[in-house]
């Protein structure tokens, strides 16, 4: 296992169930699996996505604060599957946020000849327990940015170009096919989190809310103390 130290914080590069971390964390983020399989680290059948979750999801609860928040991102029928076990495990559902994919779409192509409603949205279940923090921006639960154009600046990419079927044009190829925008980042730790509190990432994924952390840190001086 490789360690990365940062300024926010520190990035374990491996089996984050292996992770030497210590308990206390105020927030976590967890974006695992999908069930969708598609990709080498998402073959599980969604039938049996609540099993493979189960120890992921016990380890997390008892590393987190007695008062505390857990985002947690699927599809809507990945969700449904894990929320009884969350329910189980003491967490208590705040909201349920949806992303709305919105813009030009290659879901909505065949929408009218599909022979089901094209689904252009995630879901994020925001847990809670205890007396835990949270203070929102004036947002509501269902967030709306599109995955082409409004996420192009921000996106991580392999450096190579792809040429994709919607628009027929070359587009630069992401790094992680499951990658969520910055501001949604942003939003969940500037909600759910106060000065010297601690977050967990345990997918770490593209790291987006280390990414933002870090940026955090590093460029805006009246916050270097956010997260020591």
């Amino acid at each position: 296992m490789k360690i990365h130290t940062l300024a926010s914080g520190t990035i374990y590069e491996g089996d984050w169930m292996e992770a030497p971390l210590e308990p206390g964390y105020d927030m976590a983020e967890v974006d695992g699996p999908y069930g969708l399989r598609k990709a080498a680290w998402d073959m599980m059948n969604i039938e049996g996505l609540a099993a493979w979750y189960r120890p992921h999801l016990a380890r997390l609860t008892s590393l987190m604060a007695e008062s505390s928040s857990v985002y947690l991102w699927n599809r809507a029928e990945g969700w449904a599957r894990l929320d009884p076990d969350m329910r189980a495990l003491g967490w208590e559902l705040s909201t349920l946020i949806i992303w709305h994919k919105t813009g030009a779409n290659p879901a909505l192509i065949s929408a009218k000849t599909c022979g089901k409603w094209p689904d252009i949205t995630e879901v994020c279940g925001h847990y809670m327990r205890g007396n835990a923090y949270h203070k929102g921006d004036g947002s509501s639960n269902v967030w709306s940015l599109g995955p082409v154009s409004d996420m192009r600046e921000e996106r991580l990419t392999t450096g190579n170009k792809t040429e994709r079927t919607f628009g027929a044009r070359l587009c630069d190829e992401p790094l992680h096919p499951c990658q969520k925008p910055l501001l949604f980042a942003e939003r969940m730790v500037q909600a759910s989190t106060r000065p010297g509190m601690r977050v967990l990432i345990p997918f770490g994924g593209t790291c987006r809310i280390a990414t933002y952390l870090e940026r955090l840190k590093r460029n805006e001086p009246e916050n270097a103390r956010y997260y020591d």
